[in-house]
Formats: C-alpha cells, sequence, structure tokens
C-alpha cells in the first residue's frame, strides 16, 4: 500500500477518535446524579430496566425514576430471598435472561451471589459517597442501613413493658417465663435465610446472645419463614413480641395495620442491615442497571428513600439514624453463613436449647 494512503487512512482513524471523544465532551449527564451521559443514552436505547426486590415498598420510586428518566421504564419484581437467587443462577444459564439489578436486604446471600460471579463491575461514580463497608469490589453496593427492632402489642404492652433492650428481654424472659410461654416470635434459622443471619450476627455481637436464645426456647419461641403472618399474630395479640423484624418493613406495618403495633429499636445495640444493589452478569439492560443503580446512590435517591422511610445511608438525606448501630459490613466476611459446618455447629447449639414449634 502507497505511503500516502496509509497515511490518509490514519489521519481518518485519528479524527475519528477526536470526533469520538468531542462527541462524548457533549453528552449530556443525567440531572442530579453523576451517570455518564453514553450511559444514559444507551438506557434510554433499552427502554427497561427489570429489579428484583424482596418486598413491594416502593412505587414513590418508580414514579421519581420515571419521571426523571421517562423513557426507561422501571419494572418491580417482588420475590422472597431464596427465589430470587434461584432464579439468578438459573437466569445465569439461561438464554432469555430477566433480572438486570438484584436489591434485597437479604445481605449475606447477595454477598454469596456476588462471590460466585453473577455480578459484573461497575465503577460508579456514585459510590465513593457510600461508606466504606457498604461497598464491596465495584460490584455490591448497599443503599441503606436500616434498624433491626422489636416489634410488639402495644394493647397487651403497655406503660412501658415493652423490652427495649436485648438485657432487658433477657431479663424478662427469666423473671417470669409463663407470662411469655408461647408469646414471643422470631424468624426461624432453619428454614429462614434471614433467621440464620440474625442468629449468627447476634451471637457474634452480644456476649450474652446464646443465653437470650436459650430464653427464648425455653418459653417455646415461635418460629416463622415469612414476616407478616408473625406481625399479624402480634397485631392480633397471639404474640406479644417478635424479635429481629427489618425497622423499614416493622415501619410499614405500623402505618399500614391499626393502632395496636408498635416497634422499639433495642437501646443496647441493634444490627443495621444495608439493602445490597448489583448488576447480573447477564443483565439485558445494563445501560438502565446502571443509571437506576447511580439513582438509588444519589442525592435524589437516597432523599426518596426517605420518604418511603427506607433509611438512607447517606448522612444528612433523612431524619438521624438512631444510636447503637452495629452496621454488617459487605464483604467476604458473610460467606461464613454458607459454611457448611459453621452452618450446622450454630443450628446444632440452637436445637440443644430449642422447644417445639
Amino acid at each position: 500500500m502507497p505511503v500516502k494512503v496509509k497515511a490518509a487512512r490514519f489521519a481518518l482513524a485519528l479524527g475519528a477518535v477526536a470526533l469520538v471523544s468531542i462527541l462524548a465532551g457533549c453528552t449530556p449527564r443525567p440531572s442530579g446524579q453523576a451517570t455518564s451521559g453514553w450511559d444514559l443514552r444507551r438506557a434510554e436505547r433499552e427502554g427497561e430496566v427489570v429489579v428484583y426486590i424482596n418486598n413491594d415498598v416502593h412505587q414513590r420510586l418508580v414514579e421519581d425514576f420515571e419521571r426523571r428518566f421517562p423513557k426507561v421504564k422501571l419494572r418491580f419484581v417482588v420475590l422472597t430471598s431464596r427465589d430470587m437467587q434461584a432464579r439468578v443462577i438459573e437466569e445465569a444459564k439461561d438464554a432469555e435472561p430477566v433480572a438486570d439489578v438484584v436489591w434485597t436486604s437479604a445481605i449475606d446471600t447477595q454477598v454469596k451471589l456476588i462471590n460466585d460471579g453473577y455480578a459484573q463491575t461497575y465503577r460508579s461514580p456514585e459510590a465513593g459517597r457510600l461508606p466504606a463497608w457498604a461497598r464491596w469490589r465495584d460490584q455490591g453496593f448497599g443503599v441503606t442501613s436500616e434498624p433491626i427492632v422489636f416489634v410488639y402489642n402495644k394493647r397487651l404492652l403497655k406503660d412501658g413493658q415493652a423490652p427495649r433492650s436485648h438485657s432487658a428481654l433477657l431479663a424478662a424472659l427469666r423473671a417470669d417465663p409463663e407470662r411469655w410461654r408461647g408469646k414471643v416470635a422470631m424468624y426461624d434459622p432453619e428454614r429462614s435465610g434471614m433467621g440464620f443471619f440474625y442468629l449468627s450476627s447476634n451471637t457474634q455481637f452480644y456476649p450474652d446472645g446464646w443465653a437470650l436464645y436459650d430464653a427464648l426456647a425455653a418459653v417455646d419461641v415461635r418460629t416463622y419463614v415469612p414476616g407478616k403472618p408473625m406481625l399479624d399474630r402480634v397485631a392480633t395479640g397471639e404474640h406479644l413480641l417478635a424479635v429481629d423484624i427489618n425497622g423499614s418493613y416493622a415501619d410499614w406495618y405500623v402505618r399500614n395495620n391499626g393502632p395496636d403495633v408498635g416497634y422499639v429499636v433495642p437501646e443496647d445495640y441493634h444490627l443495621s442491615i444495608s439493602r445490597v444493589a448489583f448488576i447480573t452478569r447477564v443483565a439485558r439492560h445494563p445501560g438502565a442497571a446502571r443509571l437506576f443503580l447511580d439513582y438509588l446512590m444519589s442525592d435524589a435517591g437516597q432523599r426518596v428513600l426517605s420518604e418511603v422511610r427506607l433509611t438512607p445511608i447517606r448522612p444528612g438525606l433523612g431524619a438521624a439514624p438512631p444510636s447503637g448501630a452495629r452496621p454488617i459490613r459487605v464483604g467476604p466476611a458473610l460467606l461464613a453463613n454458607f459454611d457448611q459446618g459453621r452452618r450446622a455447629e450454630l443450628l446444632s447449639r440452637w436445637r440443644g436449647g430449642e422447644a417445639a414449634e
């Protein structure tokens, strides 16, 4: 090939690179968040983002996101955490994946999925505003900081009778076990992923954790897998108290189920968990997934989370979080919950003091 032709082609290539750079600089960024203009335009071409969640309290998020990005439809699919995990694994093998983003309070399950390769990396320009404990490998992003609380029947536990700390609960169970017999509820550590997570976490954070679980077993604690039947039975008075309930869910339930149910954030300490989101490895709408993920971490998204009473993780964008939080770090330490030897050991110890359901 003549030298002049080669030079001309090289000049054209340089010109194309320069044009792309100019266009990139001119591509408008979305208002209110740091997503790149390229990802915004790609999201608008894709037209949709599908998000798996484990509760259905997010309509306000849909309204605000679609108002800001009218060319991108936000579709939530509500699943239990276990069903969500199974679907993500199955869709990674399938030619027709569905989920673009997985967003759930089952923080240990999220870490397991990320660790096993079901997430894709995204160096979000919004992620630097999150606490270091809420980010992992540019793949998992915790966007809330939610307390784990006690829910109680206000009609039957009056005048400050509801235990306001783990130590107060332990003392009450020991002082009058007959009053509490069959009247306390919790997630089942064997059948519920969240139940096992709480068992594992409480016995690490609370020095009297096993003493508390033994006391619960001694009063025939009732165990559940889904949360709503448990809270329904607190509302009717069948149970006086439910322990270890996500504070955002408890708040939603109290506001929607009348005056007989209340909740307290334990005063000695409380677990604080984050709803972790990641983009699936096989996302069909990766641009829209990035746009939604950045929205959750942005000022605008965090303020809407506060409006729907999901405690935002960024300080100053909602009500001040209660003191005494023990944040659960998003990261590999949570993989210990999937160690079969450790799981068997914890459940064996639990069964050793457990009364029949």
